[in-house]
């Protein structure tokens, strides 16, 4: 692979991430209206943070993508100078050896890397939103109609249980206290 075939990927993602912000950009920016306008409020917003998703994870693509062709650049520098005679079995396994100090080298150059964590923790940040926006739709949609409990109810019932096991046990150390601890 050459560095043509990774500018055309960057390209195309450019492309798609402008036509995306021409077409559905423009339509998501138009404000709801009506009596349905807060759950379109939030399907909009969905879609949205899931495009965002997508072109942080394309993005984060993008860059491993770097990192694999300069590996095989460097790789390639490194078994040039190698190379002589026929291939044998002591060559292939030179051969190995040399590739995975190589490519073990340069992924661990960029995961130490400051711009690698400052991808990795906008990523994390857009999953959290995504599956944030994903979790209100299920509840709004399909868990309350349903009348099943949604995770806001289930945990203000773990906080009631909690609060009353620990009444229960103060209550129980009183009541042993008082009865001079029988």
């Amino acid at each position: 692979m050459d560095k043509a075939s990774f500018e055309s990927t960057h390209e195309f993602f450019d492309l798609w991430l402008k036509t995306y912000e021409a077409t559905y950009g423009r339509v998501i920016e138009i404000p709801p209206m009506g009596p349905s306008r807060e759950k379109t409020e939030k399907v909009i917003r969905g879609f949205s943070t899931s495009v965002s998703l997508y072109a942080k994870w394309m993005e984060s693509l993008i860059n491993f993508q770097n990192v694999f062709i300069e590996a095989m650049r460097r790789m390639r520098e490194n078994m040039a100078s190698r190379i002589e005679g026929e291939p044998s079995a002591r060559s292939y396994e030179d051969f190995y050896e040399v590739w995975i100090e190589t490519y073990s080298e340069t992924f661990k150059e960029f995961l130490k890397s400051g711009h690698f964590a400052s991808d990795m923790g906008t990523f994390m940040s857009q999953l959290m939103d995504f599956q944030k926006n994903n979790r209100e739709v299920l509840e709004e949609n399909y868990l309350k109609p349903s009348g099943l409990p949604t995770r806001t109810e289930i945990d203000e019932i773990n906080k009631e249980v909690y609060l009353l096991k620990k009444t229960v046990r103060e209550l129980k150390s009183r009541m042993k206290e008082l009865s001079g601890g029988r």
